[in-house]
């Protein structure tokens, strides 16, 4: 079952991983086809009131006058030297431009413009700008255009401060202004020498964008969040129905393989005691013939019993008792001598202690007779010393009597211990021999105690044998 069901869940965890990645993918070319597409509906009355703002001016108002009083006194003297010297005419021109860029973000006046147009027009959104230079060219005395500075180009003796990916900024904080935030982009310029054109943009875009693009995509979130914890409890319902079955089916199977193992025991002493009275020596010992006589009706009855019990046990959880007062000393004696007869050959040495005094218990003497074989039974099976040693004995105090089964096999774990009283378990890796069984051995003994309203500990260590105490209350 191990390896199929391995395979089973590392292939679905490998289909659920690949629609969840196809499902992100889907996810977020939608949010980038949204973002891409995402238009701020109160940008045409910015640009409005902005536009009028500059009107005959650049940038902000009085923008172009701090531009004037700088670059138009220069400009003779930039077509001079580049006409005569290209080098000195990039250098100078970088340093009036590097005065005009640092004088006008001085003194701008975007930020108050920019509260006077939130205001006017009610805007209260959280919102970033950026106002970027991105050209500027100057017309020489034969009105040819000249140009001193292009975005595309880094400048060295302009600060690297100013210099931004898509231009000068001259006011914002918005980091990464593209077509979808600028409000408006102008190109100025006068068609008369000695005068110069410039290029720029002001961009503008809420603060919480990405949160606004999301929200147009609560919907397809939602259902893709809802579809995918849809998947996901199907996958656990599913696969837990389908351990379920598989467990059902293992136990339906092992059970109809392994069935006449469970009535091996009346079996093997039915065929060992007929064997022994047609032994000729015996046949001379009436004694013997009614001992042995006794174990046959004995174990035959049982096996009666057994055929409805066991099948009994797959489907029932709760046993039924009939207690009835029976000897405790006798009644285990009688049990171990059927038990020895059913290992006579397999080097098997019982150590009976019987109480010191006569216990009369009241007990139902079938299923107390199946829990003892049981135990011992797993005793012997689950050993593999030459010669296997059994002690069992009663001892009673003022509360309790104790019957105790103390074994030399091959012991258990603390995580077998967990489990043995459950049904159908068999822990492998405990399994050292080629035994067979439904698991179904221990989970009978608990019932069988429970039934009695008795008690049962277990003592086990790995390699050093087991210890079960079955504890009567007086």
């Amino acid at each position: 079952m191990k390896h199929p069901f391995k395979i089973y869940i590392t292939t679905s965890v490998i289909c659920f991983l690949v629609l969840a990645l196809v499902q992100f993918i889907l996810v977020y070319n939608t949010y980038d086809l949204l973002n891409r597409r995402f238009y701020y509906e109160k940008k045409n009355r910015i640009n409005e009131e902005y536009s009028k703002a500059i009107t005959n001016d650049k940038l902000f108002p009085g923008g172009q006058a701090i531009i004037d009083s700088i670059l138009m006194p220069e400009l003779r003297t930039l077509e001079q030297l580049y006409n005569t010297d290209t080098t000195k005419f990039h250098n100078y021109s970088q340093q009036i431009l590097n005065k005009v860029f640092h004088r006008l973000i001085e003194e701008q006046s975007a930020d108050s413009l920019m509260r006077e147009i939130r205001q006017k027009d009610n805007i209260t959104d959280s919102l970033r700008y950026a106002l970027n230079i991105s050209r500027i060219e100057f017309m020489t005395g034969d009105r040819k255009y000249i140009n001193i500075y292009d975005n595309r180009k880094k400048y060295a003796l302009i600060d690297d401060s100013l210099q931004w990916s898509d231009g000068i900024r001259i006011y914002g904080d918005l980091e990464n202004p593209d077509e979808r935030s600028q409000v408006v982009r102008l190109n100025v310029s006068t068609p008369s020498p000695y005068t110069y054109a410039m290029a720029f943009s002001f961009h503008a875009e809420p603060f919480n964008r990405r949160q606004m693009v999301f929200r147009q995509m609560r919907l397809m979130l939602t259902m893709s969040l809802l579809s995918m914890f849809a998947i996901i409890l199907l996958f656990f319902i599913t696969m837990r129905n389908w351990i379920k079955q598989k467990r059902l089916s293992d136990v339906k199977t092992d059970f109809i393989n392994n069935i006449t193992h469970e009535f091996h025991t009346p079996l093997s002493a039915i065929m060992v005691a007929n064997k022994n009275i047609q032994n000729e020596k015996i046949l001379d010992n009436k004694m013997a013939i009614k001992s042995l006589s006794e174990v046959i009706d004995r174990q035959s009855q049982r096996l009666k019993l057994l055929f409805g019990q066991v099948l009994d046990l797959a489907t029932v959880d709760k046993l039924f008792v009939q207690k009835t007062p029976h000897h405790l000393n006798m009644l285990v004696s009688e049990i171990l001598t059927d038990f020895s007869i059913k290992f006579s050959n397999s080097n098997l040495e019982i150590d009976f202690k019987p109480a010191e005094e006569d216990l009369v218990v009241n007990l139902d003497s079938f299923h107390f007779t199946t829990l003892m074989l049981n135990i011992l039974d797993n005793a012997v099976k689950y050993n593999l010393q030459p010669i296997k040693e059994l002690v069992v004995f009663i001892t009673n105090d003022k509360e309790n009597i104790h019957i105790t089964v103390t074994d030399t096999g091959i012991g258990m774990s603390r995580e077998t211990l967990k489990h043995i009283f459950e049904k159908f378990y068999r822990h492998q890796k405990d399994l050292t021999q080629n035994t067979k069984g439904l698991g179904l051995g221990l989970h009978y003994v608990k019932q069988c105690i429970d039934a009695h309203q008795w008690k049962l500990k277990v003592d086990s260590e790995v390699g050093k044998g087991t210890t079960f105490v079955i504890v009567i209350p007086l």
